[in-house]
């Protein structure tokens, strides 16, 4: 009778447990990967994203060292599919920053599920990267690119572990040969980001949720909504002059311009109810050239210096009311130059329906001004006339300049001018044009900002959100001239800037602790490090590449001429980089000599090395040749492979090798 045989499982092999072993470290690693990549979403997302992620890497990691086995695909697919939905209807959409990025993320954690081979694992690590840089979507600042290098240095670390086919290399290790390789291609990536020619504008412009909470100008203002922009030191945009800068009374930087009253407050004309006649300019007597790199907004307008005659802005044009008005809202710094005409009288042209719609009030609103122009009318010999008794009024009243006015109710022009006199610059701007409205004179508000902050460390102004201000526009002799109420009544305002005119109010006071001289310098070396990071990084466009080049004693190339500097100065970068490492190869490591001297005692007594003939092999045939020197040789060989392919650099190992080879002397072959 046969006996049966019984099947023996096959032995575990130390080389397949020690490549188990790699890949649960390389699984690891992966995981490790998407979590870097993904922290800074983490903490401005919904909730239960980071945990879903986190949830998913953490058993990733288990089933690896344990051997679990995978979900099946009829599992991955529905919970990728709820994790979409999930995110959809979370954000009530999947585009945007914060959406894309979670959607992201959670498409990253469902990779995890499936990594099962090298293929998969590095795929992980690639979405790893777009996750990091994901961060610029929505976070520019310049504390940001620290993130950004060590995300980077751990993210490349882990793109080294998981091709690795050898054993891996240790923590430190990977970082550090992942910071030379990163260290390596920094001189290329430079020279490509600062001589290929640039987009115009953005290159990309993505909504940011948190605009939404930001302060700046509106196209409507009511009473109050100026005085609260007062308390924001927030920068609305810097400003180089070219050359002359204007005196402080001029620096009047043109936003919306409103012309609808509503009885309360003022909003912009409707698209379909503006003038279609073109403006016209008259050449004032000092123009102005200058580059602002303004921040971002979620609004259309560019500001502009009174009058702008040209500007570099990408798709922008002069709208009506000369306001300068950018094609897309402003999602990111933009930077561009212009040149103003100061002092002129701006638009000469005015259609009869333009002047109609400056001069309608709502009826049965603010009864008291209105009997107030119709006694200044009565008295005027002219509009100018007028104008000079209207501001005269607010000179000789008793008004007050506050960024803390008392509310008002249903009348407010009434109660302003009549009972509380205290206000902001809206409130006089308001009640200003109102009261030449009431007079026959057509008149419009403008929104902007008034003044500047200038910066010794960066040669530069400041223009704040605690800038902001509202004039008013009227139409005398033909053109609209500009007349600023607030300027009578508190003109430090215009000529020493906002924090002097206000300063012994008590919510400024809180603003004036940069009157410490050194806390000012430091606050002001501060700006001049993200103005200088703002221009060169976030806002390098044409016009910054133009400057650049022509402070390198380049003149301004055409883009043809671009992009082969830009393919020429690589190739140069290459061949240093090149010329650099062959000098290095030429210099062969401690371990690399010593293996040479091994090879050259063995030659003569066993047998030369081949050319192509790998230095294992070489050890088995001397082990074959020469059974008394295959323990040394066979020790020697595997210490100089450790040494040349497992790992970094080690001096230690180099040396022991040395000596190793030193202390051998093969001699003869023992006589048989």
């Amino acid at each position: 009778m046969n006996a049966v045989p019984v099947p023996v499982p096959a032995p575990v092999t130390v080389q397949g447990s020690a490549e188990r072993a790699r890949e649960r470290r390389q699984v690891a690693w992966a995981a490790a990967a998407v979590v870097f990549g993904g922290a800074p979403h983490m903490f401005t997302i919904v909730p239960w994203v980071p945990v879903l992620v986190l949830g998913i890497a953490w058993w990733r990691i288990a089933a690896a060292a344990r051997g679990w086995r995978l979900p099946p695909l009829w599992l991955r697919v529905p919970v990728t599919v709820l994790g979409f939905l999930g995110v959809l209807v979370s954000y009530r959409s999947v585009s945007g920053a914060e959406a894309g990025s979670a959607l992201l993320l959670v498409m990253a954690g469902m990779k995890l599920l499936e990594t099962r081979v090298e293929r998969d694992r590095v795929l992980v690590v690639l979405i790893a990267y777009f996750l990091l840089f994901a961060v610029f979507l929505r976070e520019q600042a310049i504390w940001s690119t620290g993130w950004l290098v060590g995300g980077a240095v751990g993210i490349t670390a882990a793109l080294l572990q998981t091709v690795r086919r050898e054993a891996l290399l240790s923590v430190p290790g990977a970082v550090a040969l992942a910071g030379r390789l990163l260290a390596q291609a920094l001189p290329l990536a430079l020279v490509l980001f600062a001589l290929f020619p640039r987009i115009p504008g953005p290159f990309w412009a993505i909504p940011n949720a948190k605009l939404s909470g930001m302060t700046g100008l509106s196209d409507e203002v009511r009473p109050g909504d100026i005085s609260e922009l007062g308390q924001s030191d927030a920068v609305a945009f810097r400003v180089r002059f070219e050359g002359r800068v204007p005196p402080a009374g001029e620096l009047y930087w043109r936003g919306p311009v409103l012309e609808r009253f509503d009885g309360a407050g003022w909003t912009v004309l409707p698209p379909g109810r503006r003038a279609e006649a073109p403006p016209r300019f008259e050449p004032g007597d000092e123009r102005y050239g200058y580059q602002v790199i303004l921040e971002p907004q979620g609004n259309r307008w560019l500001l502009a210096l009174e009058t702008p005659l040209n500007w570099s802005a990408p798709r922008a044009s002069l709208g009506h009311g000369l306001q300068l008005l950018s094609a897309e809202p402003i999602w990111d710094r933009v930077s561009y130059r212009a040149r103003s005409a100061v002092g002129s009288a701006g638009a000469t042209g005015a259609s009869p329906r333009e002047l109609d719609n400056n001069l309608r009030l709502p009826p049965g609103r603010n009864p008291r001004a209105l009997a107030l122009a119709g006694r200044l009318r009565a008295a005027a010999t002219d509009d100018r006339d007028f104008v000079v008794r209207a501001l005269d009024y607010f000179r000789d009243s008793g008004f007050a300049y506050s960024l803390s006015p008392p509310p008002l109710g249903a009348q407010p022009v009434d109660e302003f001018l009549f009972a509380t006199r205290i206000g902001f610059c809206e409130h006089f701007a308001s009640a200003f044009a109102v009261l030449a409205r009431a007079g026959g004179i057509p008149a419009r508000l403008v929104t902007g900002y008034q003044g500047a902050e200038p910066n010794p460390f960066g040669d530069y102004w400041i223009v704040r959100q605690a800038n902001a201000h509202a004039w008013v526009e009227v139409w005398v002799d033909g053109a609209w001239q500009r007349v600023d109420p607030t300027a009578t009544v508190a003109p430090a305002r215009i000529e020493s800037g906002f924090d002097q005119s206000l300063a012994e109010n008590p919510r400024v006071t809180k603003r004036l602790w940069r009157s410490n001289a050194v806390v000012n310098r430091m606050v002001l070396s501060w700006d001049a490090v993200n103005a200088a990071w703002d221009r060169w990084v976030l806002a390098y466009g044409p016009e910054a590449q133009e400057d650049l080049l022509l402070a390198l004693g380049f003149e301004v190339p055409r883009t043809m001429q671009l992009v082969l500097l830009s393919a020429g100065a690589s190739v140069a970068c290459l061949v240093l980089m090149a010329l650099a490492m062959r000098g290095r190869a030429r210099r062969p490591d401690p371990g690399t000599r010593a293996y040479a001297e091994l090879c050259r005692r063995l030659a003569p007594v066993v047998r030369p090395r081949g050319a192509a003939e790998a230095p294992g092999n070489y050890a088995e045939a001397i082990a074959r040749a020469r059974p008394d020197l295959a323990a040394d040789v066979r020790r020697m060989t595997d210490l100089y492979l450790r040494l040349r392919y497992g790992g970094p650099a080690d001096p230690g190992g180099g040396r022991q090798l040395e000596q190793l080879v030193r202390a051998f002397s093969p001699g003869p072959a023992p006589a048989r």
